[in-house]
């Protein structure tokens, strides 16, 4: 660990005067956990060490550990020091959106992982789902046509069925295991919803297009067809790529 440490260290870059140096310090600190440096689990170099190589007072690095602690980044374990949050922690659900946010290219490495585990998901459910699981999963239709089509998107409430569609998913895959790692990494699969859900409001017909494939989700898993439930998932997938890959350019 010390020679981690020490490789974290030499990341760390002075900061000049300014008029807000915690939130410098933030910035700094949401990078190295951006960019693979810091892992979770991983226990900050000490304060000496840091006021040290950022060049600022105890004050305001207390302060900077203080807003990365209420954002979730990183927890206090006493005397052992500062750690990085695990990634299966609840409370990582803002830093994703966060390092979403510094770096774009994560959105796609979260893509990448949906399109393999909620692909999976849906073909087991069409193959397994009994008729109360059937039911959860087609309340999505009903809750979206009620709030409006057009709101899915628009709407923080349309996320939250979204959100809520998947997790009914994993249920009716009815491998208990599987459904228990998904539902405990699923905040993190979801962190990307608010900040995409305000990419993809700009583009006409998202909600629209949104919900269709969804319909098809649903209508391949009340079918029994595994493969075509897993291909609209696909289907889903690749839209929510090509689309903000357009909005991001």
């Amino acid at each position: 660990m010390a020679a981690r440490n020490k490789g974290i260290q030499l990341m760390i870059n002075k900061i000049e005067k300014a008029p807000d140096i915690p939130s410098m310090v933030v910035s700094q600190i949401i990078e190295l956990i951006s960019s693979g440096v810091l892992k979770p689990g991983d226990r900050l170099p000490s304060e000496l060490e840091m006021t040290r190589r950022f060049g600022i007072s105890r004050i305001s690095l207390r302060e900077a550990m203080k807003l990365l602690e209420a954002k979730g980044y990183i927890e206090s374990q006493g005397r052992k020091g500062k750690y990085v949050k695990s990634v299966v922690d609840d409370a990582i659900k803002t830093p994703i959106e966060g390092l979403i946010q510094i770096d774009h290219k994560k959105i796609w490495e979260l893509l990448e992982v949906r399109r393999i585990i909620d692909a999976e998901a849906a073909a087991l459910a069409a193959l397994r789902a009994n008729e109360e699981q059937r039911r959860k999963l087609n309340s999505f239709r009903t809750q979206i046509e009620l709030m409006g089509v057009e709101n899915l998107i628009q709407k923080r409430e349309g996320g939250k069925f979204y959100a809520q569609f998947y997790n009914h998913l994993y249920e009716a895959t009815n491998n208990t295991i599987f459904a228990h790692i998904l539902n405990a990494i699923s905040t993190i699969l979801r962190g990307v919803l608010p900040y995409s859900r305000e990419k993809l409001a700009k583009v006409k017909n998202t909600s629209k297009d949104i919900y269709e494939h969804h319909i098809k989700i649903l209508d391949a898993i009340n079918s029994h067809k595994p493969d075509m439930a897993r291909e609209a998932v696909v289907e889903h997938i690749d839209y929510l790529e090509r689309t903000l890959k357009k909005i991001l350019k």
